[in-house]
């Protein structure tokens, strides 16, 4: 109905929600922090194509300070 192309998914680091979920401060680690955001946007992203197989994902996870990574 509304003609949607592309779905932007994207996460940020340092996050709370992840901290109290997992019992870890992932930003300590900046490698296992972009592993574990990356795994749980793959899955959404695969969620997505599921039902919408045509429709194009980008995924992105952005410091605090405004720097936008682009996850594949």
């Amino acid at each position: 109905m509304h003609h949607i192309h592309k779905i932007v998914i994207m996460d940020h680091r340092d996050c709370g929600a992840y901290k109290v979920i997992l019992g870890k401060d992932l930003a300590a680690d900046p490698k296992e922090e972009l592993a574990v955001h990356a795994a749980q946007m793959r899955s959404l992203k695969a969620d997505i194509g599921k039902k919408y197989p045509n429709l194009q994902v980008e995924m992105l996870l952005m410091a605090l300070n405004g720097k936008v990574e682009t996850v594949t």
